[in-house]
């Protein structure tokens, strides 16, 4: 029988937690996988990928939640995970957040990327070097106090990031990360949020997110934007299941 062109070939991938030698490798992934799409343009602008701006998300992404003192947070922990081939190649990759304090976040106050965030002002920390402040703090600031008022207070998981290389897209590795990732959240009995992508509405849904609300975004009003139509990124929050 002929295998149909259009339907990439299978791939075995194994899910395991990334090491520290791991961190630079997903976050170069990232940059190449987003790099020419209209909404990283506009956030992240003409250094999104280059080698000091990639260094620098790959030492984010081996930070732990940490309160002002430089303290680690109690009950809260980030998670990275790796999606590897045969040859142990990075071909996907995931970024988890747990709260698990037994506080969850209150609606008006809540942790944007590092940023302390209370109600529409944003203090402390840093965007990439390049990137767009006004876009990211108003686009990601909204989002993060739309999922935690999705949250209403309750303990909760988040999926900060799904990525897949573009030559292994269309494989089924995204659901292979994700549903590896929720078997952690529903053993935690946790409700898990993240912002999608029109394109990643079809995916998370079929894993039981629920759209909350859709933060419209016009691409042509910020510097950097000039061109750009519109896009959008949905809300959405899965409820805690029981197991």
């Amino acid at each position: 029988m002929t295998q149909n062109p259009t339907i990439p070939n299978p791939i075995t991938v194994t899910i395991l937690p990334a090491q520290p030698p791991d961190y630079h490798p997903i976050a170069a992934l990232e940059a190449q996988t987003f790099y020419h799409e209209p909404f990283t343009i506009v956030a992240f602008g003409p250094l999104r990928g280059t080698p000091k701006v990639v260094s620098v998300r790959g030492e984010g992404l081996a930070k732990q939640p940490t309160d002002k003192e430089g303290n680690r947070k109690k009950g809260e922990w980030n998670l990275v995970t790796k999606a590897v081939d045969e040859n142990g190649i990075i071909v996907g990759a995931a970024a988890w957040g747990f709260v698990t304090s037994g506080e969850g976040q209150e609606v008006g106050e809540v942790e944007v990327e590092g940023r302390k965030e209370v109600g529409e002002e944003v203090t402390g920390g840093d965007w990439p070097e390049g990137a767009n402040v006004k876009f990211c703090e108003e686009f990601f600031g909204k989002g993060d106090r739309l999922m935690a008022e999705s949250c209403k207070g309750k303990d909760y998981a988040k999926l900060s990031v799904l990525v897949v290389s573009p030559s292994y897209q269309r494989r089924g590795i995204g659901a292979k990360i994700l549903e590896h990732g929720l078997k952690e959240v529903d053993k935690l009995g946790l409700q898990c949020v993240l912002g999608a992508s029109k394109e990643g509405l079809g995916l998370y849904t079929k894993f039981g997110f629920e759209k909350y609300e859709t933060i419209p975004i016009k691409l042509w009003e910020y510097e950097g934007g000039e061109g750009f139509g519109s896009d959008e990124q949905v809300i959405m929050n899965r409820p805690a299941r029981k197991v």
